[in-house]
């Protein structure tokens, strides 16, 4: 995929090629790479794009989160380590899973048993960790760290002193381009100011998003405050129903464990016979069976960097 800063390379290319007729031709892409590094606007549009991106996705997960209600989740009681949580994991698997008949069902009854005892393995050698009694903790909810954004920052200040006039930027931006075409001029044959400014509109006129950096500035702030609102509404949340931060991180830990024994398992090709066949629909029945209870019991932890992208399920969670 190709990125925006090479499209821009390859469209100012483009541009100064057909303007300046007769130059080498790796000397108009040579040239845009030097005129789009003294047009910092245009990074800072990405970056102000690439940050929006990760707010957007930050909200979604929050607002998921929220709408799932972990909270309501049924787990031991506290002072259950994840051994016997692990155990009774398994009980309830073996409860839940019914018997097959039919060529597959030696198979499945043997496949069953043998993720049971893996996971029933596991249990017995998971390092202790008990649940945590919520009257022991405090209720204060944790809340992200209160540190700027900092590309909002950057785009701010870099706003703040642009020239309001779009006539004065755009005289601004031709100077900067102008010069780098006259450092280039016994290559291209630029060799007046006059030249240089009417290839600079040229090439300005290519890059109309040049001038969209306020726009992002608003989206940001509005993504911004978003997420911070989102992200103090779920502590909220979860202070109000006693998930603390060791609670959260128990949780987790036993997310972890059923998602790691759900992911041993692979599925076995070019099956043949109905004894392997049953085997692994078994295997991976249970698996996803685990799969599901870890998306139930883990929990979003309140980060301390509000701006970073949370982990999704299927990353590691301590």
């Amino acid at each position: 995929m190709v990125d925006a800063d090479q499209q821009r390379r390859s469209t100012v290319a483009t541009v100064l090629a057909r303007a300046l007729p007769g130059t080498a031709a790796d000397v108009p892409l040579a040239m845009a790479r030097e005129i789009l590094d003294v047009l910092p606007d245009l990074r800072l549009l990405d970056d102000a794009r690439a940050a929006q991106t990760t707010m957007e996705q930050t909200i979604e997960r929050v607002r998921a989160e929220l709408d799932r209600s972990p909270w309501t989740v049924e787990l031991p009681p506290p002072g259950t380590d994840l051994g016997e949580a692990l155990r009774g994991e398994a009980r309830l698997l073996r409860r839940n899973t019914a018997t097959r008949t039919g060529p597959y069902a030696v198979g499945f009854a043997a496949g069953s048993a043998a993720f049971l005892r893996s996971l029933e393995a596991r249990a017995a050698t998971v390092p202790r960790r008990s649940r945590p009694d919520p009257a022991g903790d405090s209720p204060v909810p944790s809340v992200p760290d209160d540190r700027p954004n900092s590309v909002r920052l950057a785009v701010e200040s870099r706003v703040a002193v642009l020239p309001a006039d779009p006539a004065a930027r755009q005289h601004d931006r031709r100077i900067l381009v102008g010069n780098e075409l006259v450092r280039y001029g016994l290559d291209t044959g630029v060799n007046s100011t006059e030249l240089a400014s009417t290839v600079a509109d040229l090439v300005l006129a290519a890059l109309p998003e040049i001038d969209t950096l306020p726009e992002a500035l608003d989206a940001l702030r509005a993504r911004e405050d978003e997420v911070l609102s989102l992200w103090q509404r779920l502590a909220g949340e979860q202070a109000n129903h006693g998930l603390t931060e060791p609670e959260i991180r128990w949780r987790n830990a036993l997310a972890g464990e059923l998602r790691q024994q759900a992911d041993a398992v692979t599925p076995n090709a070019g099956l043949t016979d109905s004894f392997t066949i049953g085997f692994s629909l078994a295997s991976q029945a249970l698996a996803g069976k685990l799969r599901a209870r870890a998306d139930e019991i883990i929990v979003l932890p309140v980060p301390i960097d509000p701006w970073a992208l949370p982990k999704g399920h299927d990353e590691s969670v301590s």
